[in-house]
């Protein structure tokens, strides 16, 4: 079996298991907070894609996995990251740019993860020795994809419901 086929499987397992852990034990609480309180701690677990620079340390990644596709994964990661964690200091502080920083992050968060997968497939790194970071790609990327999704359904929410807000007053 092809590690791509293996790759596929274990994040598919991945998402059904965070799936399920949400819709146990997470859905409703995150469904009785508000949009700040609901990102928040979901900003914070996006800030730790600094991890991603772990790419880019030598030794770590096979060396015929080429560098520049190297650097593209990790500094987009790290750029994700940084936004993420700009994006949670301003929800936490309350300000009302804190929205808007989170809608920022879900751009460059959403941008990194569409090309992260063709640059890796086309560089080879299924293929090559990728080591631990084989266990952060199957385990933390694929609740990285799900809390993405759902700050996305809760950034739309809260924007149709400032419109609402805007409309009633005029």
């Amino acid at each position: 079996m092809s590690n791509l086929i293996i790759l596929n499987i274990q994040i598919l397992s991945a998402i059904c298991i965070y799936l399920l852990i949400y819709r146990v034990y997470l859905r409703d609480w995150f469904n009785t907070r508000d949009f700040r309180a609901a990102v928040l701690p979901l900003l914070i677990l996006h800030s730790f894609r600094y991890l991603g620079l772990s790419l880019i340390v030598t030794g770590q990644i096979a060396s015929e996995v080429p560098r520049g596709a190297l650097q593209i994964m990790a500094w987009g990661d790290f750029a994700a990251g940084f936004a993420a964690l700009l994006a949670a200091i301003t929800i936490a502080s309350k300000s009302k740019r804190g929205p808007f920083m989170v809608l920022l992050f879900s751009v460059i968060g959403i941008a990194d993860l569409m090309v992260v997968g063709p640059t890796a497939y086309n560089a080879g790194v299924f293929d090559a020795d990728i080591g631990t970071m084989w266990f952060i790609l199957v385990t933390l990327a694929p609740a990285l994809l799900l809390t993405h999704v759902y700050i996305v359904y809760r950034l739309f929410k809260y924007f149709k419901s400032c419109s609402k807000n805007e409309l009633g007053k005029t």
